[in-house]
């Protein structure tokens, strides 16, 4: 149950709508809700102002079971008995570790603080802690404390029973006591948001990768990010014009136009890994994310057809055959990781190839050696990436034997 109370010197009066990275808070801590096991989720509002509308509806198109109450009352009835609820005070964002150790607890539960001056926001529990913002507690402590509310706050009202009943306090910082979190947050006016957005912001970059993904790709695509979630684009858009550039290209090279295609295809591949930054920063997925990457790669697949075919009429049929073993060392190396994954995981190395190593290395080798030494040369390298995972497979499997 997310709590979202009318602040009288923020915007519309809700923290819930404060931006955020392009959408909005409460989208982010449904978000955060959601991945530690919420089953559905109750916001608490008095009023819907049409920036909570929009928010609601984007949360419901994505699959959230979203609901919202305009009083306690109406919010206990949304309830099951036996569903264990928890509660996200008005403004409040935790880090996921500490909202999953959270959930994990059979009862009674609250993420705690240290009484110190970077948590004066927080509200205090006693002379040595405060209060992060999180509970978790059973249906029957919400209605215990819904007849006793009156004229009180409901989330400091909830605190109390909690404390009183000797719930267990969670570290909000270190919960495993293992390796620190970021702090939490509380969104008191759009400068807390900053280290949020930060946060949300760090997960563009991917933690793997082949070398294209890595540095290329953190060089082009990550800075379209900001003015994309800035101006709200949907990354699903700039998936679908991930595919268009790519079929654009393919249209260049059926009009022998290859300096054309061999341009726009690496623009593509950036704009398609732009999208999948920005479905990181929210999760889910660029739908449809396989049937958009397919279609991207067939346009890469036409361009390499309709080269082959002038190379062939001016050099013999040979060059069909470098081509096919372009794709084919591909599509093998790509069954072979799937191999290796199953019986031994080893981390892949960056140099592997890959469609948009591919399509980034083409037009470098074509100013150097013009499209025959390219085809050739990027087939090498398809080949040289399949080898390499066929052996490892097969290393892999004699260790197995062992």
């Amino acid at each position: 149950m997310i709590a979202a109370q009318d602040q009288t010197d923020i915007g519309d009066g809700l923290r819930a709508t404060l931006p955020l990275a392009g959408r909005t808070l409460i989208e982010h801590q449904a978000g955060l809700a959601t991945a530690a096991g919420a089953a559905h989720i109750v916001v608490l509002v008095e009023r819907v102002p049409a920036v909570l509308a929009q928010a609601i509806d984007r949360l419901r198109r994505q699959g959230a079971r979203i609901e919202i109450a305009r009083s306690v009352a109406d919010a206990i009835d949304r309830f099951h008995p036996a569903e264990r609820i928890m509660l996200v005070a008005d403004g409040a964002v935790a880090a996921q570790g500490a909202i999953d150790a959270l959930a994990d607890e059979a009862g009674v539960a609250l993420l705690a603080l240290p009484d110190t001056q970077d948590y004066a926001a927080f509200e205090r529990i006693d002379a040595a802690e405060r209060w992060a913002g999180y509970a978790l507690m059973d249906k029957a402590t919400l209605e215990a404390t819904a007849r006793m509310l009156g004229d009180w706050d409901l989330s400091s009202t909830l605190l109390r029973r909690l404390v009183q009943a000797d719930a267990v306090r969670i570290d909000a910082l270190d919960p495993s006591g293992e390796r620190p979190l970021p702090p939490p947050v509380l969104a008191i006016g759009p400068a807390a948001i900053g280290p949020i957005e930060a946060g949300l912001m760090r997960r563009a970059d991917p933690g793997e990768g082949n070398w294209v993904e890595l540095h290329l790709h953190r060089l082009v695509a990550a800075p379209l990010i900001g003015p994309l979630i800035a101006r709200q684009i949907d990354q699903r858009l700039v998936a679908y014009a991930a595919v268009g550039i790519a079929w654009l290209a393919a249209l260049l090279a059926g009009c022998k136009l290859f300096w054309g295609a061999a341009l726009l295809l690496p623009i593509g591949a950036a704009t398609a890994s732009a999208a999948q930054r920005m479905t990181r920063i929210w999760g889910g997925v660029a739908e449809p994310a396989a049937l958009t990457a397919l279609a991207r790669h067939a346009a890469a697949l036409a361009v390499l057809v309709l080269l082959t075919r002038l190379l062939a009429a001016e050099g013999g049929w040979g060059w069909w055959l470098v081509a096919a073993l372009l794709p084919a060392a591909l599509a093998g190396a790509a069954a072979l990781d799937v191999v290796v994954a199953a019986i031994r995981p080893v981390p892949a190395p960056r140099w592997l190839a890959s469609g948009d190593a591919l399509v980034w290395v083409a037009p470098l080798l074509a100013v150097l050696g013009g499209w025959r030494w390219m085809l050739a040369a990027l087939t090498v390298y398809a080949v040289l990436s399949f080898l390499e995972r066929f052996l490892t497979a097969w290393k892999s499997a004699r260790i197995c034997d062992i």
